[in-house]
């Protein structure tokens, strides 16, 4: 993927401000107070979904993340929050040990679905269901996110769902000591469709 991203880089020096794909550049993507607001809850690792917050917490303390995560934390900052790839992209630059311009573009824009070899628009990740794949006993969790720690393994990938007397004997109160999630998944896979749809309808 470096190589192929260097090629893509070399010859359309266009995608390190724009979309690969021009079109794309019009996509409506939130901005304003709520969006500043939501963009730094992500940075900061606290969306309110635990397998982000985690990744985000490790990208800020250790300066990487795994692929995976990558992956997940752009797909949610992108079409969860609805924000524009280049902050995530940008924000990825300032962090990463590992950062190489050509391969962090490109997978922004693979996980926006703006780029030359993007994942389609409409699969969206869902982040509980990554997390209980990827992290089935939330260990990972837990390490990055010890305020979860004290809850059942499984319990931890969505703290919202845990029940009152789980989260109480955990010494967990939501939107205390956790956030509360910042958006419902349906509800913004609903929403980054209808974007997409609106632009496909423009193109037709």
């Amino acid at each position: 993927w470096r190589e192929f991203y260097m090629q893509i880089l070399a010859n359309f020096p266009h995608v390190v401000n724009a979309s690969f794909k021009p079109a794309y550049d019009q996509l409506a993507w939130n901005e304003g107070p709520k969006a500043d607001q939501d963009f730094a809850a992500w940075c900061e690792g606290q969306t309110g979904y635990p397998i982000v917050d985690a990744g985000m917490r490790q990208l800020n303390q250790t300066g990487y993340m795994h692929n995976r995560l990558r992956m997940i934390v752009a797909s949610f900052l992108t079409k969860d929050l609805g924000i524009h790839w280049l902050r995530g992209e940008r924000y990825f630059a300032l962090k990463l040990n590992d950062y190489d311009l050509s391969a962090n573009n490109g997978g922004w824009q693979w996980a926006a679905s703006t780029g030359c070899d993007a994942q389609p628009y409409f699969r969206i990740f869902n982040p509980t269901s990554q997390s209980e794949k990827f992290d089935p006993k939330g260990q990972f969790l837990a390490r990055y996110l010890p305020e979860l720690a004290g809850l059942p393994e499984k319990k931890r990938h969505a703290p919202w769902l845990a029940g009152d007397m789980t989260l109480e004997s955990a010494g967990v109160e939501l939107g205390r000591d956790y956030p509360l999630p910042l958006v419902d998944h349906d509800q913004a896979r609903k929403a980054t469709l209808a974007r997409f749809a609106v632009l496909k309808q423009a193109a037709n």
